[in-house]
């Protein structure tokens, strides 16, 4: 019996407390991962890994970009170009009553798409038979807005803030998405808009003239902008409209230019604050990656994916699609 007893001490039996994994370490084992099912996978194990694993951009960061691809029954889902798997989320679009002809449109607002379908009889858009949604790719979570404004030309969400815009106008449309009624706000300052972009929850925008940066102060209650100007004279009177892009690499203000005499050639550029002026790029960008859809910023992915070429810039335009171009 006393024999048996010391063997028992001397090999104790397994405990929770010896299983136990640091759930701060979650976010690191997170990084490590090459796809987003087991990134998923490693969320639903329990609510405390969920609660150090939410779906910020800093977490989806080391995760390969989705491209959203159309399907033989006329859905979308969402391809991984490296995998090659298609992804098990789909996108249904949702049909509209008393419409017998629709347009849809897309707009890739990082882990969020915007959809505006425009609706009508006998080929005539009706305004009052569009709708604009949000639909999170990630969670199928679709919020449906009201009264979506006419033309709209550019589409960006900052937090729960929705922002439409046309380049050279003086005024910027916006909604809450728990509120969902659109307001427009007028610039006060006489400047209008080239381009708008959201780094760190700070509103930007490229005016002119003087393709000056200005940070962006919207006021719900006057529903009117006010322009805080930055600086950055870009000194360019011969630059197109659409040869200047704003973007964001790793929480940095970037500027992307289009060169006039090649419209494949680009130059970057970083806004530098202490300085209130923009620094050419000519080191790369740490080996990560820029999206640009239809001439505007989609997104940035973190350096070291196979697959992906680091320091360069892919771009969809109508006259190419998928091309990887390096500013080195």
């Amino acid at each position: 019996m006393a024999l048996s007893n010391r063997r028992r001490s001397c090999s104790p039996p397994a405990t929770a407390s010896s299983l136990y994994f640091p759930p701060e370490l979650i976010p690191e084992v997170a990084r490590r991962l090459t796809n987003l099912q087991d990134l998923f996978a490693l969320r639903a194990v329990c609510r405390t890994y969920r609660a150090f694993l939410p779906l910020t951009s800093s977490n989806l960061a080391s995760q390969a970009p989705l491209l959203l691809v159309p399907l033989e029954d006329g859905s979308k889902a969402l391809f991984h170009p490296t995998l090659r798997l298609i992804h098990r989320f789909c996108l249904h679009l949702m049909a509209r009553a008393g419409t017998d002809w629709r347009i849809t449109r897309f707009h890739a607002c990082g882990n969020r798409l915007a959809i505006y379908e425009i609706g009508g009889k006998r080929g005539y858009p009706t305004p009052s038979l569009s709708n604009l949604s949000i639909v999170s790719l990630l969670t199928g979570e679709r919020t449906c807005l009201s009264g979506p404004p006419e033309g709209m030309s550019r589409i960006l969400l900052c937090g729960d803030l929705v922002l439409t815009w046309k380049q050279i106008q003086r005024a910027i449309r916006y909604c809450r998405l728990e509120a969902a009624d659109w307001r427009v706000a007028s610039i006060v300052e006489p400047y209008k808009l080239l381009d708008l972009i959201c780094v760190n929850g700070i509103l930007y925008a490229l005016v002119i003239p003087g393709y000056l940066l200005a940070a962006v102060q919207l006021s719900e209650d006057k529903n009117s902008v006010e322009l805080v100007l930055l600086g950055g004279n870009l000194d360019a009177p011969t630059l197109h409209l659409q040869d200047l892009h704003l973007a964001e690499c790793c929480g940095e203000l970037i500027l992307i230019r289009t060169m006039e005499f090649d419209p494949l050639v680009y130059h970057f550029f970083r806004w530098k604050f202490g300085e209130a002026k923009w620094e050419r790029i000519t080191s790369g960008l740490g080996g990560c990656t820029l999206f640009v859809a239809d001439d505007h910023f989609v997104g940035c992915l973190g350096p070291d994916h196979k697959g992906i070429r680091g320091d360069s810039m892919y771009i969809t335009t109508d006259n190419a699609m998928g091309i990887g171009m390096s500013i080195l």
